[in-house]
């Protein structure tokens, strides 16, 4: 849309009303219509907030436009002094571009919008209650957005507060830290002991650590102590997650360090073992505003665990605050370093850099983080490009690509990063053909048999793992993980591609298009699903067939025609082709959707786009640690260089009081 098609539009709907300032008002309304930061039907909701007010003044549409602007950035709050800087941005009237609209947004903010906010806002939070904007001493809020940081900050300072429960026996606390490895006994380091001490005295604890550090398995020692001590039982837990994958990938970590535990009683570890994990949703019963568990009617636990809380945002935990009944302990488990909440805020992250050790324990030393991986890490964490131009090989323009980076071998030593750099010169085959080459690597593929010599891989691992369970399998009876599915599940984790965005060529959608179309031979299909070997993600929460969102699966030929396999722990949820709910095709996969994953290898696509919004450093970091073994990142070098700079950093308001 032209900037010119934005003014007649804006004009036709009467935005803003004629007063003082509405040609100045509207052309910047008109420069971020047609930017796309904000639709038609954003403005036209500001038209029935301002016709309700009875407002004749122009500055309310370009005070509620910036509001809804730093809302769907993640921010709960409009910073003061940001409002015109947002604008500008969301116009492409920034430094360099226009500067003629730089001094009239800022005084368009200043002279029109600024004031129209102060007005809105009462001095004592309480709003014109059509448009719901309170305003504290750093900026404005949405009324909604304002009672859940205040609430969220009120609680947590609250339980942060209160006194100790008291100690663990000690000779309890030293059986539950004793774990099998494959070395032998060992015990949990010095953080992780003081996590599972400071959860025995504590009614809030947090937990924060990047991959490897374990979490999980801190956890289990959690499980242990307290059950051993008698302050809780299996009925008094609940494990929650954000989503239905993460909540039972929890629940399966859990039982597997069930039986690394040293001397467990039989009773207990029977009982974690029977522990599930489950959404933050489906405990509180139902979805907002109708929760089955308010504070009218709390949750019938002690002890409720929330793992991958950085994904929660402020509305969540505040229901889940809500319904905590008092002297429930809350231990909140994530990496602070990934990415934030879709939705507004950043609990985990306010929390970490607002609360002490007395609340916060965080888990430094990872047992399988490391080499270039964790280097890696650290390199984007800070910023650091110089790793990257290190380990850089330059896509050639066209032609072949290399092979040797891309390695199957299997041995759990190997620990690479590399970033093939697309130049702009790089023809789109070019990249096609590193794609379709990294999934063929990794037996996703057939692979042409002159290429493989003769081996295995030219069946492609997966699907020939595929192939190997029979429709007599019993898997396909009681559900049972067999050595067969065991080995398809292991084949289906090797691999990953991870990408920023999802629609476009280096897109999620676009990507799985690309294979699947190689799969069948250069045509895509009408039904993907109708081959063995074949990825799927699902979309939606299933209750009823066991399925939940970002639940990964593999097609397999079933007694009853194709059906889906997705892991379980030891056992497997089956569901046939035709019975699946919301999915897709899963060779490829965004960055968010891969949260709370785990695969042996992973390739990371950065947009095409250099100035893409999403790209920053939480995004990068995210996807690399995805990786067990391989981390490879595909993009041009302005691409990551704009990611390096751009740190998520959010104006959310939670804080200690």
């Amino acid at each position: 849309m032209t900037i010119e098609e934005a003014v007649r539009r804006l004009r036709l709907f009467g935005i803003p009303p004629a007063g003082d300032g509405t040609k100045e008002v509207r052309d910047v309304l008109a420069h971020i219509l047609a930017g796309g930061a904000l639709s038609l039907s954003d403005m036209q909701s500001a038209r029935d907030v301002v016709e309700h007010l009875r407002s004749k003044d122009p500055g309310v549409y370009l005070f509620l436009a910036a509001m809804c602007l730093s809302l769907k950035d993640g921010n709960t709050f409009l910073r003061i002094g940001k409002g015109a800087d947002l604008l500008k941005k969301a116009g492409h009237m920034e430094d360099g571009h226009d500067a003629k609209h730089n001094t009239s947004v800022d005084e368009c903010w200043v002279k029109y919008a600024q004031a129209a906010g102060d007005v809105l806002a009462k001095g004592d939070g309480q709003l014109v209650t059509c448009t719901d904007v309170a305003k504290d001493e750093k900026g404005w809020f949405f009324e909604r957005v304002w009672d859940s940081v205040k609430a969220v900050s009120d609680r947590l300072s609250e339980m942060a507060g209160e006194g100790d429960f008291g100690e663990l026996p000690e000779e309890i606390v030293r059986k539950s830290v004793l774990f099998n490895g494959k070395d032998g006994q060992y015990s949990l380091n010095g953080e992780q002991q003081q996590a599972v001490r400071t959860v025995g005295k504590r009614r809030f604890t947090v937990v924060t650590g990047g991959p490897g550090t374990g979490k999980t398995t801190v956890v289990c020692a959690i499980l242990r102590a307290l059950m051993e001590s008698k302050v809780v039982t299996a009925e008094d837990v609940a494990l929650v997650a954000p989503t239905g994958r993460a909540g039972q990938r929890m629940g399966e970590s859990i039982h597997d360090q069930c039986e690394a535990a040293v001397g467990m009683p039989a009773e207990i570890k029977s009982q974690i073992k029977e522990m599930s994990g489950a959404t933050i949703h489906t405990t509180l019963g139902g979805f907002p505003p109708n929760w089955k568990y308010t504070k009218e009617n709390q949750l019938p636990y002690k002890l409720v665990i929330v793992d991958e809380s950085s994904m929660v945002d402020v509305h969540l935990m505040k229901a889940l605050l809500d319904a905590l009944p008092d002297q429930c302990r809350l231990v909140l488990l994530g990496d602070k370093d990934q990415l934030p909440s879709v939705e507004a805020g950043a609990v985990l992250g306010d929390v970490v850099a607002n609360y002490d050790e007395r609340t916060v324990v965080e888990l430094k030393e990872s047992n399988r983080f490391k080499g270039a991986l964790a280097d890696c890490a650290r390199a984007v964490n800070g910023g650091d490009k110089a790793l990257f131009e290190k380990s850089a090989k330059v896509l050639p323009v066209a032609g072949e690509v290399w092979t040797e980076s891309l390695s199957s071998e299997d041995d759990e030593n190997v620990n690479r990063v590399f970033h093939y750099d697309i130049g702009e010169s790089v023809k789109p085959d070019a990249c096609r053909k590193l794609l379709l080459e990294w999934v063929r690597n990794y037996g996703l593929l057939h692979v042409p048999a002159d290429a493989a010599k003769g081996t295995a891989r030219a069946e492609g691992l997966l699907i020939g793992a595929a192939k190997s369970v029979g429709t007599d399998n019993s898997v396909f009876k009681d559900g049972t993980k067999t050595d067969e599915v065991a080995a398809l599940f292991t084949q289906l984790n090797q691999s990953r591609i991870l990408t920023v965005v999802r629609e476009g060529p280096f897109g999620a959608v676009g990507i799985n298009d690309l294979v699947i179309t190689e799969r069948f031979g250069g045509r895509r299909p009408a039904n993907p699903l109708s081959k063995v070997g074949v990825p799927v993600i699902v979309t939606r929460n299933t209750r009823e067939r066991n399925l939940w969102n970002g639940d990964i699966g593999v097609t397999v030929r079933g007694p009853d025609g194709m059906t889906v396999l997705f892991p379980r722990g030891k056992k497997v949820a089956v569901c046939p082709v035709g019975l699946l709910p919301e999915h897709e095709l899963a060779y490829a996969m965004t960055v968010h959707k891969s949260q709370g994953s785990e695969f042996g290898n992973v390739m990371v696509v950065l947009p095409d786009d250099k100035e893409h919004p999403l790209l920053n450093r939480q995004i990068v970091y995210t996807g690399i640690t995805r990786a067990k073994k391989r981390a490879v990142l595909v993009g041009t070098r302005a691409a990551l260089d704009t990611a390096l700079k751009r740190k998520v950093e959010r104006d959310t308001g939670i804080k200690r009081h």
